[in-house]
């Protein structure tokens, strides 16, 4: 009888902690990328990581934040499965001196205010001296904890969201990164 509780207690320990190892296989993903974590801040069922892009000629910095939906419960686990939403968030930084520059993040503001991206879109924005390109997906926990692939399904998710953002961000990097510190 100890050991069915044992084993049940286990179960539900390893359903709820599936977005922390999912964290930590973020992490490793990225520092696999040479880009180290700068920032952490998690909440119950959220959290958000900020990752340095080291030797990326574009990118500053990077914003994944995890935020879980179901399946922290053995029924909804059993019904919906274990999803989450993951955010991605891309950052250039730039010196502004050019009022053209300025120019673009106004109309850039303006064409936010009328656009609201569907999961999977990107919407671009701005602030002082950042320009921001997010996307959101809702991904399946269990498609990349525990399995033997999962960690580079992952990597290869997390690179080519990074990617199609940066395609996005690279009209708007006028400066080299490295000076900006």
């Amino acid at each position: 009888m100890f050991g069915f509780l044992a084993n049940f207690s286990h179960s539900a320990e390893m359903r709820e902690s599936k977005d922390e190892m999912l964290v930590g296989e973020i992490v490793r993903a990225m520092s696999r990328q040479n880009c180290p974590s700068i920032e952490f801040r998690a909440n119950d069922d959220r959290q958000r990581m900020r990752f340095l892009t080291i030797d990326d000629p574009v990118l500053y910095s990077v914003l994944v934040i995890l935020d879980r939906r179901t399946g922290t419960g053995a029924i909804s686990a059993a019904l919906l499965g274990s999803k989450a939403t993951l955010r991605i968030t891309a950052q250039v930084r730039n010196n502004l001196s050019d009022p053209d520059d300025l120019v673009k993040m106004y109309k850039t503001d303006l064409q936010n205010l009328f656009k609201m991206p569907a999961v999977g879109g990107i919407k671009l924005n701005h602030a002082l001296n950042s320009v921001f390109a997010t996307t959101q997906k809702v991904i399946e926990i269990d498609h990349y904890v525990g399995k033997a692939d999962g960690a580079d399904k992952l990597a290869k998710m997390l690179g080519d969201t990074i990617d199609s953002l940066k395609s996005k961000l690279e009209p708007f990097q006028k400066s080299d990164k490295r000076a900006l510190g």
